[in-house]
């Protein structure tokens, strides 16, 4: 795995913006206008992807990390179902559904990858390096 500096230096958080802000962009559409409680769902869900990834990067210690990817995994699953309630319920067309899915399936697998990347490495984080200087 590439050094990484910061948390939007991982492929698994790039795929996931990719994927979080299609899924923005879908639900600002005129078709999502009357169903406010789907829309308020879905970016709840979208908003913990990115954010749970970066409070466990930021956290500075693999455990942590490892379990704010995980959340941020099942924030992906979230909004994969409800792309699905909104093919079934004829939101979105099956093409369009496709396109999202295939997205969040990328980013599900980049961060199940990552996850167990880090449950395998034996550092346990930049807080337990002692010749990393504290930040202020």
């Amino acid at each position: 795995m590439a050094r990484v500096n910061d948390f939007r230096d991982f492929e698994a958080f790039k795929a996931s913006r990719t994927f979080v802000r299609e899924v923005g962009l879908l639900v600002r559409t005129p078709s999502f206008a009357p169903n406010r409680n789907l829309v308020n769902q879905m970016e709840r869900a979208a908003i913990s992807v990115l954010s749970n990834f970066a409070e466990g990067y930021e956290r500075d210690g693999n455990a942590e990390f490892i379990q704010f990817v995980s959340v941020s995994k099942g924030s992906v699953g979230e909004l994969r179902g409800q792309l699905i309630y909104s093919l079934d319920i004829g939101l979105i067309p099956e093409s369009r559904y496709e396109e999202l899915d295939t997205m969040g399936i990328s980013a599900a697998r980049l961060l199940g990858g990552l996850n167990r990347y880090l449950i395998g490495s034996e550092k346990r984080g930049r807080k337990f390096d002692r010749r990393r200087k504290p930040d202020l």
